[in-house]
C-alpha cells in the first residue's frame, strides 16, 4: 500500500532552509552583478571611456564593475589616402593624307563572239576546236536529235549540224546524221 513519505527532522529541515535561502541569496547577488556588468559594458561601449564610477555597492559588485569597465580600446590604423593616378592624355589621331589614286585600268573589250543560237558558250561555225562533251543545257540552245545523248555518247564523236538543222554527237562517225539529210557542218567552241 501507499506510504506517506516521512518528514525529515526539524533541524535537518531548518538546515535546509537555511541552505536554500543561502543559494538564492548567490542566485540574485550573481544576477545583480550580471546586470551590472551588462549596464557598464554597454555604457563603456556607448561613451567609450574605461572609467569605473564609484557606488555605494558590495565589495563583490565593485569588483565585478571594474573587471567589466577595464576594457582595452581598439587601436586605430591609420587609413591610407588614395593616391591619385596621373591621367593619360589622349595622344591625337594623326590626320591621313590623301594618296593620289590611280585611275582604274581600261577594260579591254572582249572579243566580239559570233555565237550560234546566242549559246553562252560562244559556239559557232568559225574553224577552232571540236567539241567532244557537250556541257549541261546545250540541247536548250541547240535543236538536238532524238538520239543525242545516245548510250554511247558522249566522247565518240564531235558535235554537228545536219542538213535539216538538227544538231548530232556522231560527227567523224559513219552514218552520221543519215536519218537528217547527212553532215552539214562541225561546231567549234574557242
Amino acid at each position: 500500500m501507499y506510504q506517506q513519505p516521512q518528514r525529515p527532522h526539524p533541524r535537518l529541515r531548518r538546515f535546509l532552509k537555511s541552505r536554500l535561502g543561502i543559494g538564492c541569496m548567490v542566485l540574485l547577488l550573481g544576477f545583480a552583478v550580471c546586470t551590472i556588468a551588462i549596464t557598464a559594458i554597454a555604457a563603456n561601449s556607448a561613451n567609450n571611456t574605461a572609467t569605473a564610477t564609484p557606488t555605494a555597492t558590495t565589495a563583490a559588485t565593485q569588483a565585478a564593475i571594474l573587471v567589466a569597465t577595464t576594457t582595452v580600446a581598439p587601436t586605430v590604423q591609420p587609413t591610407q589616402k588614395p593616391t591619385q593616378e596621373p591621367t593619360q592624355k589622349p595622344t591625337p589621331m594623326p590626320t591621313p593624307h590623301p594618296q593620289p589614286t590611280q585611275p582604274p585600268p581600261k577594260a579591254t573589250p572582249a572579243p566580239s563572239c559570233q555565237a550560234v543560237n546566242n549559246n553562252p558558250w560562244c559556239y559557232n561555225f568559225s574553224p577552232g576546236k571540236l567539241i567532244y562533251v557537250p556541257p549541261n543545257g546545250f540541247c536548250s540552245y541547240f535543236n538536238c536529235i532524238a538520239t543525242f545523248y545516245a548510250p554511247d555518247d558522249p566522247g565518240d564523236g564531235y558535235i554537228v549540224e545536219c542538213q535539216d538543222s538538227t544538231y548530232s554527237q556522231s560527227g567523224g562517225e559513219s552514218g552520221a546524221c543519215s536519218s537528217h539529210g547527212g553532215v552539214l557542218k562541225p561546231l567549234y567552241s574557242h
